[in-house]
């Protein structure tokens, strides 16, 4: 099975993504992985109770200082916003660190080609829309990066995949959340065969093999080759920006079902934290919001995307309230130089036109879990998780649907 090269997408290099948290709240999804660093918690060890109040403010911090604007959450306001602050935006692309020098070898021996599983063969989807009122489709491909690093040049795995479809005709959404540990076929690149990996692995091995468009081409070219998806642009972002993200809003309320209990949370420095967050409606900052959509080990990578769905639906409600909208340039500056997109600066526009006419009630969301995959172990021993297409294929064909 060989790759084909990806359209080329009209990118606008380090734009930070407004457009997709005003639709979505996902621009700051999702993008958990790995295990997580912050600032203020105790030095590594034996294990380390934190006790947070989440029934108080979250956080002492100050949003930055935004131009007045008039608190009336309209389209044709968040679109405005949205165009005047980014044009504003400074044109001088980050500096970028270098390239990591790759290596003539991959991270491992491939195994023998596998027997070619065929893609599945959804409805068409609404073409590219052209206009605010439709009709048409975009699809996105989240990608949430490990760590805080912004250099998304460098060959790391991605940890956490979504898939957010819009359609501008019928105002609806959708949102398909990946296991990281779905094991899928890889297609041909650079001297490597085709062969079955990861999905999370395809970031890594794009960049490697410096494949067209980098780890983000090749990881939507392995999403649309497994789910028969069409996949039209492109968001990498990473812990940092997320938590900003969250407390520039003033925070989320999460009306938490389950008490949290995780008793090995991952810090920054190979140690581990107490995590306790009690059942409720509870006010979360941005660290502790990051920490709840990243907490599994009470149960499983499984629950851990329902609570990152959660999170981005709370954070849609709470960009589309009056009172964020003065908000949205202080977000622009702050995630501009934070986020990696191929969407243009019309196509920001045109999701912050939908976002706001698209109802809660209208966005249908997905998790492939447990009874959707089939776990097994690899014959190098890795812990896996097997697709079972025959039942996520009617899920596939209601992501696709709408005008």
């Amino acid at each position: 099975m060989k790759f084909a090269k990806k359209p080329r997408s009209r990118a606008l290099g380090p734009l930070w993504v407004l457009g997709l948290p005003l639709l979505l709240g996902s621009a700051c999804v999702l993008t958990f992985a790995g295990w997580i660093a912050w600032r203020r918690i105790p030095q590594p060890g034996t294990p380390t109770a934190i006790v947070i109040n989440f029934l108080t403010a979250a956080s002492t911090e100050s949003a930055p200082t935004a131009p007045e604007i008039v608190a009336t959450t309209t389209p044709a306001t968040l679109s405005a916003v949205i165009k005047t602050t980014l044009t504003a935006a400074p044109t001088t692309a980050p500096t970028e660190m270098p390239t990591p020098t790759l290596r003539p070898t991959g991270y491992y021996a491939a195994p023998a080609n596998p027997t070619p599983i065929p893609t599945p063969v959804l409805p068409p989807a609404a073409p590219f829309p052209t206009s605010c009122d439709g009709p048409g489709r975009i699809n996105i491909l989240v990608i949430g990066m490990d760590g805080r690093s912004a250099n998304y040049n460098r060959a790391a795995r991605a940890d956490a995949l979504a898939v957010v479809g819009v359609n501008f005709g019928d105002r609806t959404a959708q949102i398909l959340s990946i296991p990281r540990d779905l094991w899928v076929q890889i297609p041909e690149y650079g001297n490597a065969a085709a062969h079955e990996n990861r999905i999370n692995l395809a970031y890594s091995l794009g960049q490697q093999y410096v494949f067209p468009g980098g780890g983000p081409a090749f990881s939507a070219l392995v999403v649309s080759q497994t789910f028969g998806l069409r996949i039209d642009r492109t968001m990498m972002l990473n812990f940092t920006v997320f938590e900003t993200a969250v407390d520039t809003m003033g925070g989320i309320d999460i009306d938490v079902p389950r008490a949290i209990h995780d008793t090995a949370y991952p810090d920054d420095e190979g140690g581990t934290l107490v995590l306790e967050i009690p059942v409720g409606l509870v006010h979360m900052d941005g660290r502790t919001a990051l920490m709840y959509a990243r907490t599994r080990h009470q149960d499983n990578d499984f629950g851990r995307m329902r609570r990152q769905q959660q999170v981005v639906m709370a954070m849609r409600d709470r960009l589309f309230s009056p009172e964020s909208i003065t908000a949205l340039p202080g977000l622009a500056q702050i995630l501009y130089n934070s986020v990696r997109t191929d969407l243009t600066l019309d196509e920001v526009s045109l999701l912050g036109c939908v976002g706001p006419q698209i109802p809660r009630e209208s966005i249908t969301r997905i998790v492939l879990d447990t009874t959707m995959v089939e776990a097994f172990t690899t014959e190098a021993g890795a812990q896996v998780l097997k697709p079972k297409m025959d039942v996520i294929l009617p899920l596939l064909e209601v992501f696709s649907t709408g005008q």
